[in-house]
């Protein structure tokens, strides 16, 4: 569809009409990158609220510097859950961001030559962006090789060292909260490992490195909005 602004400027728009009832309710079809960065900032935020907020209100204090959520009989403490849940929320939405944002930027007719041992014999393969998109793949060799190839800018991050370690951290807590993998033998230590990573990880850096990350590849692709 064609829409003019206030401004006088018409653009051609793609829309995805979304049917409720008997009425179709249509408007522009989002940029799946900026929707999940934006979902995975503002559970953050969330969780930040509820930490500053919710907590001093419903822990009880126990002594100078410990306060106890009370403990309700069908699970955790309401407030504590929610925390919980929004930074997990936060974690999964900034990564899916960051995979569309990968699968974005390399060109369809693209094809990634690299090394694969097999058998402990080491050949050339060129993989289409089909196959790139498929897990052949991983995600940490897009960060460290196949983008600087891409943009044939080896140096690309240069100046971007602790930001690809904040992704490589945040990628790695993703997959435990998707897998859950335990050994435990018991439900009482199952996940914990997870939930403390979880609780521990820098989540705000995380996104400003994201961010610094996409602007790098593409100039101004993540501008604030006030």
């Amino acid at each position: 569809m064609i829409v003019k602004f206030q401004n006088g400027e018409e653009r051609v728009i793609r829309s995805r009409p979304v049917r409720h009832l008997n009425n179709l309710y249509v408007s522009a079809f989002p940029n799946p990158i900026h929707l999940f960065l934006s979902v995975a900032i503002e559970h953050f935020n969330q969780s930040e609220e509820i930490k500053q907020i919710n907590f001093p209100k419903c822990g009880k204090n126990i002594g100078d510097d410990i306060y106890i959520l009370d403990i309700e009989e069908n699970g955790t403490h309401e407030c504590y859950n929610h925390y919980i849940k929004y930074r997990s929320s936060s974690i999964v939405m900034l990564v899916a961001s960051l995979e569309a944002f990968l699968n974005h930027i390399i060109p369809n007719d693209y094809k990634y030559k690299t090394q694969r041992t097999r058998d402990g014999i080491s050949k050339e393969v060129v993989f289409s962006k089909k196959k790139i998109e498929s897990g052949n793949v991983s995600f940490n060799e897009k960060l460290d090789t196949l983008i600087p190839k891409m943009l044939k800018r080896e140096s690309f991050w240069d100046d971007l060292q602790s930001e690809k370690i904040s992704i490589k951290n945040l990628y790695s807590n993703r997959k435990n909260i998707i897998h859950l993998k335990t050994n435990a033998e018991d439900d009482l230590t199952a996940y914990f490992d997870t939930i403390d990573e979880i609780l521990e990880l820098d989540i705000r850096d995380c996104i400003l490195s994201s961010i610094s990350f996409m602007n790098k590849v593409q100039d101004k692709f993540i501008e604030y909005q006030k």
